[in-house]
């Protein structure tokens, strides 16, 4: 008696697999060429995962488990090749802590330069004014190099 080989396709899973596909790629696509999307992936990145899940969860409806976790990893594969293309981009998020206390450093340093001429203005003598006035310029440069210093997110230095 010879042994029956039987090979069987299953459809709904090669056509949610490629669904999934789909489905990821349509979502980045939104996300890297709308301005909504770009809005949504940098500012609110909760309402993506909850479209890209509740998309995943539609295709899905009434899968077993490795099959969604199929799903899910196919309908990945669109943001990750996003999220690489985008990898490249060396400007610094405005966001970002360091830049952040870069600007309050800068800040502190804008005020020490006005408070330097509020001196200089109520000084008497010469020497005491000469000497608030190099005391707001030095501030003044201090704001520049660390103003420079967030545009272009540089490292801070130690002191």
């Amino acid at each position: 008696m010879a042994a029956e080989t039987q090979i069987t396709v299953d459809f709904l899973l090669i056509s949610r697999c490629l669904g999934a596909v789909l489905w990821g790629a349509f979502v980045a696509a939104f996300m890297q060429f709308t301005k909504m999307g770009q809005f949504i992936a940098a500012e609110r990145t909760w309402i993506a995962v909850v479209v890209g899940v509740g998309g995943d969860l539609l295709i899905g409806i009434g899968a077993e488990w490795w099959v969604m976790w199929m799903i899910v990893a196919f309908s990945s594969l669109g943001v990750i090749v996003r999220s690489l293309v985008n990898e490249h981009e060396t400007e610094p998020a405005l966001n970002r802590y360091k830049t952040k206390w870069a600007m309050e450093k800068a800040i502190d340093s804008c005020g020490n330069v006005i408070g330097a001429l509020d001196k200089a203005l109520a000084a008497d003598g010469e020497a005491k004014r000469v000497r608030f006035v190099s005391l707001a310029l030095g501030a003044a440069h201090q704001a520049s190099r660390e103003i420079t210093a967030a545009r272009y997110g540089e490292p801070e230095k130690s002191k």
